[in-house]
């Protein structure tokens, strides 16, 4: 049977929120923790969190779920000032032997629905591709699914890029999902976007 893997993409600095931006606080829990919850909570076989910027700190928020549901492994990059690129592949070196594909979740999508990252892992199993991406009103998302023929690509990868490369050079590869969830376009890029969030009117500007 086929094994997912999600990796959480948390080991980045805030370049435009001059605080720790995995901590801000959502209705009294940080950020980290809500998607951590989420990854949790669907039907990956396995979380990786990967951490860099901050690292002792935003691990005291996560390593309290290591043990529970289910495998939970934290990493750290210590190359994350080189860009994401790096996260991807401190990630997927934690990865099962057995997962068949991972989900690379971003730490600053707070509002991702448990069931978009579901839905990701049902398409690409009933289907022969080895890229699914989420579409929220026809504009494309996060998280994304790579299969492991590419984690080798993933491993090439330089500087501060994400699949971005691979959904270009395996387009054909590529299935486009679309989903009824504004987490997937709902980056955490600035204050004004956290404030957004916290009143409870990020999307309706």
């Amino acid at each position: 049977m086929q094994t997912y893997s999600g990796i959480i993409l948390a080991a980045g600095e805030s370049r435009r929120i001059p605080t720790c931006k995995q901590l801000l606080k959502i209705h009294g829990k940080a950020m980290i923790e809500i998607v951590v919850e989420k990854a949790i909570k669907s039907r990956l076989d396995e979380v990786i969190v990967v951490l860099g910027h901050e690292f002792k700190t935003i691990q005291g928020y996560v390593k309290k779920y290591v043990g529970l549901a289910k495998p939970l492994k934290i990493v750290y990059n210590p190359d994350f000032k080189n860009g994401l690129s790096t996260s991807l592949k401190a990630g997927l070196k934690a990865v099962s032997s057995e997962s068949g594909a991972v989900i690379f979740i971003l730490a600053d999508q707070p509002l991702i629905q448990v069931k978009t990252i579901n839905q990701l892992m049902e398409v690409h199993s009933s289907m022969d591709c080895l890229i699914v991406v989420p579409t929220y009103r026809g504009r494309r998302g996060n998280p994304v699914l790579v299969d492991r023929k590419l984690f080798g690509e993933i491993f090439k990868l330089k500087g501060d890029i994400g699949a971005r490369p691979l959904i270009k050079r395996y387009v054909d590869r590529v299935v486009y999902v679309a989903t009824d969830d504004l987490g997937v376009i709902a980056d955490i890029d600035t204050i004004e976007d956290y404030s957004a969030l916290v009143a409870g009117k990020f999307g309706r500007r």
